[in-house]
């Protein structure tokens, strides 16, 4: 089975994540080497912070996607954003100021980890609301979810798809996270995995683990789904 990593920060240069053209090549090396076949890359965007200028963005994607094709020419690559979550998200992706995931309805959404369950729900119907599929990022990390990880699922009844990183899946985080994990494989309220890779170091793009657990603990399907079917229908700009 190959992968899709749908959360990454491999473009070079434009956020926290890697820092060259160098860099961006021997993460896209790494990750090959761990399986994936497509990425969309997400580059932060957190409105008074990180506004990289989305022709910049589109550029750098343009070069590294040269680059790419040299190294491993079917590696397939897309562009997105991280998004942090404002109300006026859905005005800045009208006005073009960021990509949603491989310019679909899909939108990654980024919050704080002290996030509330009311904003959580509003931002997924604001979303909603607008024609978009929020995609919640690494909701791992949101503490109100951990403390009642039943909200997933209401969360997912009102609209929003759940993201999980892959070295959460593969152990990272302790006991607590470990747990809240489980359960949402357990529920299959995942819908997709991504890396979340920033670099070469503590963060690189790895999937090879994560797929692993889940092949062994999840069914055939929905393993298939969640490391790599889901993600083709935000490339293809389908519903799930």
């Amino acid at each position: 089975m190959f992968y899709l990593d749908m959360h990454c920060h491999i473009l070079p240069g434009v956020d926290d994540g890697s820092r060259s053209m160098d860099m961006s090549m021997a993460m896209l090396d790494f990750a090959y080497e761990e399986g994936i076949r497509a990425i969309i890359l997400t580059p932060h965007y957190h409105g008074g912070y990180v506004e990289t200028e989305r022709t910049v963005i589109d550029e750098t994607f343009e070069e590294l996607n040269k680059h790419s094709r040299k190294l491993h020419p079917d590696l397939k690559l897309f562009i997105g954003n991280e998004i942090y979550y404002y109300p006026s998200v859905p005005e800045w992706i009208e006005e073009g100021r960021v990509h949603t995931l491989a310019d679909s309805d899909y939108v990654l959404l980024e919050f704080s980890t002290t996030v509330e369950k009311r904003e959580l729900l509003e931002a997924v119907q604001n979303l909603c609301s607008h024609g978009y599929y929020p995609v919640l990022a690494h909701v791992e990390r949101y503490d109100c979810l951990i403390r009642d990880p039943s909200y997933v699922g209401d969360l997912i009844d009102n609209g929003a798809y759940i993201q999980v990183n892959s070295k959460t899946i593969a152990g990272e985080g302790g006991m607590k996270i470990r747990h809240f994990v489980k359960r949402l494989l357990k529920e299959e309220w995942i819908h997709f995995i991504g890396t979340d890779a920033h670099s070469m170091g503590g963060r690189k793009p790895e999937i090879a683990d994560c797929a692993d657990y889940i092949i062994r603990k999840c069914s055939e399907e929905y393993a298939a789904g969640i490391l790599y079917a889901n993600a083709v229908n935000i490339i293809k700009n389908r519903p799930l």
